[in-house]
């Protein structure tokens, strides 16, 4: 008989030991958002975000959208570091806008290369370099595509020397024509090499 005690009141500790450890738990429980599709267009220099099967969401007014979405709209690369247990977005920082973007120049002494992709309207492309007072060079290249597309370009530039600055800065602006009225648009401008600074 004793034993039949003996074993009641373990099953009743034990009992009672659970029905206060599961209202504890309940208690830990995590937090729920109410997050709402966006009715709202998303652009990043000039480009429409579309989804690509992943909602824009919108939660007390802030839009939440996608990483790689934004990453690959910015040029820049978003990755997951397992061993440090983050996303990593990182950015090279090339100047960018609407038509031009991951511009890089190389060269120096009147040489120089410059290349990045363009989306620009009917497919030409416009520069001009200046030294701050004055033109030195201007031209035009054909992109493989026009708008809205993006199309990879490179340039070679070469001033003489006698056209060199002794001080100040090579600027190269790249632009574009507006279709409606001719005037520069989408103009990004991105310094050469600075001279006389030692």
């Amino acid at each position: 008989m004793l034993r039949g005690y003996k074993g009641f009141i373990v099953g009743l500790l034990m009992g009672g030991l659970l029905m206060t450890a599961l209202p504890s738990m309940a208690a830990t429980n995590k937090t729920t958002y109410s997050l709402t599709e966006a009715g709202y267009p998303i652009e990043v220099n000039g480009t429409v975000y579309t989804g690509q099967g992943l909602p824009v969401l919108n939660y007390k007014g802030n839009t939440y959208v996608p990483l790689r979405a934004v990453g690959d709209m910015l040029g820049a690369s978003v990755a997951w570091n397992n061993k440090l247990g983050k996303v990593v977005i990182s950015s090279e920082l090339a100047p960018c806008n609407s038509a031009f973007c991951d511009v890089k120049v190389s060269g120096s002494g009147g040489h120089y290369t410059v290349s990045g992709k363009g989306r620009v309207f009917e497919a030409v492309m416009q520069y001009a370099v200046e030294d701050g007072h004055n033109y030195l060079l201007e031209g035009h290249q054909m992109l493989n595509e026009g708008a809205p597309a993006w199309s990879p370009f490179s340039l070679d530039i070469i001033l003489p020397p006698e056209q060199l600055p002794s001080n100040g800065t090579l600027m190269l602006e790249l632009f574009e024509y507006s279709a409606e009225d001719g005037s520069r648009i989408n103009a990004l401008s991105i310094p050469l090499e600075t001279f006389g600074t030692n």
